[in-house]
């Protein structure tokens, strides 16, 4: 379980940060977009080529707001906090979302279908993203669907808020 929650904050990284250089980041890429729906594919590989994590899910985006639903993990993000709710474990973690560390990318390429595909290094492992999919959407999504409201949740769960 540790180990999704991981690849999904990196995933939270690549997609919600900008970069402070040049380089192109999956995030400006997809925010070219528009407001839009689609699918995701991450894995990472370790120095010596063995996956060490491989996840896939759904991410809707909206100007600076975003929601990343993959297995157990809803992560959403109102452009201001992030809250990052696993529901295996029954954890809630809030932060502010300028709090992220920087990731760039340093290959982001179009596929003939459309696809978006960026490669991320982080720690000595390598991430490879492929967004699949990409809708437009014409209806936008209240500002509640990038929120997670804690008292919606069961009194079971931890809350952990890092925001200052």
């Amino acid at each position: 379980m540790k180990r999704l929650t991981i690849t999904l904050f990196l995933l939270v990284y690549a997609l919600a940060v900008y970069a402070q250089s040049d380089a192109v980041t999956l995030w400006d890429e997809l925010k070219k977009q528009g407001q839009v729906s689609m699918n995701f594919s991450l894995k990472g590989t370790d120095a010596s080529g063995v996956v060490v994590s491989s996840e896939e899910g759904k991410a809707y985006l909206q100007g600076s707001c975003y929601r990343i639903e993959c297995g157990d993990m809803l992560i959403c993000c109102d452009g201001k906090a992030m809250w990052m709710f696993n529901s295996a474990t029954e954890e809630l973690v809030i932060d502010q979302d300028e709090a992220m560390p920087f990731m760039k990318a340093t290959n982001i390429r179009k596929d003939q279908k459309g696809n978006i595909n960026a490669t991320y290094l982080a720690d000595d492992i390598t991430f490879k993203v492929k967004v699949s999919d990409i809708v437009p959407v014409s209806t936008s999504w209240p500002a509640s669907y990038f929120t997670i409201d804690e008292s919606s949740l069961s009194e079971n769960v931890i809350v952990t808020d890092l925001r200052e």
